[in-house]
C-alpha cells in the first residue's frame, strides 16, 4: 500500500470515529432533553433513567452538570431526599461554574428543610441569602422558608419576623399569601395558647374549690359520725334510765301490794 492509500484510509478512519462519536454525542442530548420534557410532565421514573443514562455515559461530560442537577431534582419531586442531596451536593462540588449553580444552592437548602434538618436550613439559608445577595431571585423563597424552620421548631416569634418583613419588604412575592396564612395561624396558636392557660387556670381553680369541699365534706361526715355516736349511746342510756324507772315502779306497786297484805293480816287478826 502506497503513502497515498494509506492516507486516504487513515482519514476515512477518523471520519468515520468524528462522525460516530457525532451521533452518539447527538442521541445523548436528544435524550438529555427528552429527560427534561419528561420532567416537566411529571413523569419522574423515566425523566430520572434518562438522566442517569446521561450522567454515566463518559462520551456526554459537557451534560453531566445539567444531567446531575435535573437528577437530583427529579429525586426531590419523588421524594427520595436522600439521594437527590447525596447528588445536588456531588453537583455543587463539581460543577461550581454551571449554569444551575445557584438554582442548585437553593435547592440543596429546600432539602435540608425536606429532611427536617431545621436549624441547618436556617443556617444554610442565611448564608445563602448573605452570599448572593445581589441578582439572587430566592431571596423571598429562601427568607420563607426559613421563616417555614423556625416554625417548625416551634419559635412563632422569630417565624412571624421573617413573615412579615417577607410582606413588608417583598409585597409582590408569591410568597406573600403563603406569609400571611402562617401569620393568621401563629396568631391563631397564641389565641390557643392563651385560651388553654385560662383553662389550665379555671381546672385548678376548680380542683382546688373541689379539694376544698371534699375536706369540709369530710369534716362534716366525721361531725356528723360523732353526733351518730353520742346520740346512740344517749339513747342506750336513756333506755337504761327508763327501764330501772319501770323497774323502781314495778318494786314500788309490788311494796304497796305487800303493805296491803299485811294489812289485811292484822286487820282479821284483830276481828278474831
Amino acid at each position: 500500500m502506497n503513502w497515498k492509500k494509506l492516507q486516504i484510509v487513515f482519514l476515512t478512519v477518523i471520519f468515520l470515529t468524528c462522525n460516530i462519536f457525532t451521533v452518539t454525542a447527538k442521541s445523548l442530548e436528544d435524550e438529555y432533553l427528552y429527560g427534561l420534557d419528561l420532567f416537566k410532565e411529571a413523569r419522574y421514573d423515566q425523566a430520572s433513567r434518562l438522566f442517569k443514562t446521561v450522567l454515566f455515559d463518559i462520551g456526554s461530560t459537557s451534560l453531566h452538570g445539567n444531567a446531575a442537577y435535573w437528577l437530583s431534582r427529579t429525586y426531590l419531586e419523588m421524594e427520595h431526599y436522600p439521594a437527590a442531596m447525596e447528588i445536588m451536593e456531588e453537583f455543587l462540588l463539581n460543577f461550581p461554574g454551571n449554569k444551575f449553580n445557584l438554582d442548585g444552592q437553593y435547592y440543596k437548602g429546600r432539602l435540608l428543610y425536606l429532611e427536617a434538618e431545621y436549624d441547618k436550613a436556617i443556617h444554610y439559608f442565611s448564608s445563602f441569602i448573605t452570599a448572593e445577595l445581589e441578582h439572587n431571585p430566592y431571596i423571598t423563597n429562601s427568607l420563607f422558608w426559613i421563616g417555614e424552620s423556625l416554625y417548625s421548631l416551634g419559635r412563632f416569634e422569630e417565624a412571624e419576623e421573617i413573615y412579615r418583613k417577607i410582606l413588608d419588604d417583598f409585597p409582590t412575592s408569591i410568597k406573600v399569601e403563603a406569609s400571611n396564612y402562617k401569620i393568621s395561624l401563629i396568631e391563631y396558636k397564641y389565641r390557643e395558647e392563651e385560651l388553654l392557660k385560662l383553662l389550665q387556670w379555671s381546672h385548678e381553680e376548680f380542683l382546688k374549690s373541689s379539694s376544698e369541699y371534699e375536706k369540709k365534706e369530710k369534716e362534716f361526715n366525721q361531725a356528723l359520725k360523732v353526733y351518730q355516736d353520742k346520740l346512740k349511746e344517749l339513747t342506750t342510756t336513756r333506755e337504761i334510765y327508763e327501764n330501772r324507772l319501770n323497774l323502781l315502779s314495778i318494786k314500788d306497786e309490788a311494796l304497796k301490794i305487800k303493805e296491803k297484805l299485811i294489812y289485811l293480816s292484822i286487820s282479821g287478826a284483830e276481828n278474831e
